[in-house]
């Protein structure tokens, strides 16, 4: 269990105090020597008629900062109490990719007055970068970049630097392309301290660096990013004109949005719902998975209900019921967890698959007898009924092989109709384990007292 900091608790409590006491001045000078990340970290646990008070304290500048490190439900609120020329200025002050984020989460009518308001430069940047999907490289990718003709040398591509050092942070690159703006290559910012300053680019010219085309996924480029140990990614056109380039910083929030997506949607939620989101909107994102969960639940009901008479001559079975579909839905949520995991790094493919299917399958065999046994001797000698304990083991060892099963085929499966492979995976997984848990027990059951009555 994650502890909170005492230093957080205490700047909380002194920031809370100062805000009832109208401190706004001794508000300011805390804020001026906070990082934007841990100013945005106290605005969000502030009750929302504070958070737009302490938010309209900050400068433009850190504003701008701070407005993309905001949780998504106070960055929500706090743009609809901003006027247009208020966020008009923020977004002024942002990299051209933080900027066409932030206006693609505002309603069309404002996003078109914020385009038209903007610097013209900046705004026919940002509506380049607006054409691309959101989750794409293009949608990600950022147009400030520091670029140098290949015939240049290692001084003017530092004169280059220099220049941009004022508008574009985090410069890691140079980029190196021909007259048609083709990207040649990349040169390191360390090789180029290194270099003698007369000597040609083209020299020390690294053309190992990969670039990508702007409608990869954006897993995919996190992906390159991980296998190349790289900080900074170009993103060319199918020409090879260089449009952009992709900075690590955006590729930890692509990981840590991807990562998060999964998780909810394991659970069937959607990624924007939090805790703090309004009763309303969180009751319509959550209430149709409930239904769907209520309407698997049902057959599960339905399966047992068909099997009443069975349940009637060994009252028994009931006892154990639920831990053959508790353990079946465990086995698939392991074997699930896994393929969804792999499906997402890229290890898992349809090409693979079938040797993944198969590998599971036997790790479901193997566990499956590894626990019937056991929980057979458990029926046997605890209801001292030895056909309990045959029928529980063989339902155990077929519901675990199952539930194994499917833990691979339910990913698969989705994938294949494009979907995302953890959208409810576990609602669907439970819901089979479940109803075919209790259907081979009672099943079982049902043929080996009518064999032996």
């Amino acid at each position: 269990m994650a502890r909170t900091n005492p230093k957080e608790e205490t700047l909380l409590a002194h920031l809370e105090d100062l805000i009832r006491r109208n401190r706004e001045f001794d508000i300011i000078d805390l804020f001026s020597e906070m990082h934007p990340a841990d100013i945005a970290d106290q605005i969000d646990q502030l009750d929302e008629n504070d958070k737009f008070k302490l938010f309209s304290l900050l400068n433009v500048d850190k504003a701008s900062d701070v407005i993309l490190e905001l949780s998504g439900a106070s960055r929500e609120q706090i743009i609809e109490d901003l006027s247009s020329q208020q966020l008009t200025k923020i977004i002024d002050e942002m990299d051209s990719d933080d900027a066409a984020d932030l206006i693609a989460e505002l309603s069309d009518d404002r996003a078109r007055t914020i385009l038209a308001s903007i610097k013209p430069e900046y705004s026919g940047e940002v509506k380049e970068l607006l054409k691309y999907d959101e989750d794409t490289a293009g949608g990600i990718m950022q147009s400030e970049l520091v670029s140098v003709p290949k015939n240049a040398s290692i001084n003017n591509a530092f004169q280059a630097v220099v220049d941009a050092s004022d508008e574009i942070q985090n410069i890691y690159n140079i980029l190196v392309v021909d007259e048609h703006n083709k990207l040649v290559g990349a040169v390191p910012l360390q090789r180029l301290i290194t270099a003698k300053r007369f000597t040609p680019v083209v020299d020390i010219i690294d053309k190992s660096i990969p670039s990508v085309p702007p409608d990869m996924d954006q897993e995919e480029v996190a992906r390159l990013f991980e296998k190349y140990d790289l900080v900074s990614l170009p993103v060319v056109d199918e020409t090879g004109r260089l449009l952009g380039r992709i900075t690590v910083d955006d590729i930890v929030d692509v990981m840590k949005e991807e990562t998060s997506e999964d998780i909810y949607r394991f659970a069937g939620l959607d990624e924007d719902d939090t805790v703090f989101n309004k009763t309303a909107d969180s009751v319509r994102k959550r209430l149709p998975w409930l239904y769907l969960n209520l309407v698997t639940a049902l057959v599960s009901v339905l399966v047992i209900g068909f099997f009443e008479e069975t349940i009637q001559m060994m009252v028994a079975l009931a006892v154990f019921m639920p831990v053959v579909a508790a353990l079946g839905g465990n086995a698939g949520s392991q074997t699930l967890t896994l393929i969804v995991r792999g499906m997402a790094l890229g290890e898992i493919t349809f090409q693979n698959a079938k040797r993944a299917l198969l590998r599971q399958v036997a790790v479901g065999v193997a566990n499956g007898v590894a626990v019937g046994v056991v929980i057979g001797l458990v029926a046997w000698l605890w209801k001292d009924i030895p056909l309990l304990g045959v029928i529980l083991g063989l339902a155990m060892i077929i519901s675990i092989f199952a539930g194994t099963l499917v833990g691979v085929l339910i990913p698969l499966g989705l994938k294949r109709f494009r979907l995302d492979p953890a959208l409810g995976s576990h609602i669907f997984l439970t819901a089979f384990t479940d109803a075919f848990g209790f259907l081979v027990f009672l099943g079982l059951a049902t043929l080996f007292l009518s064999i032996l009555t």
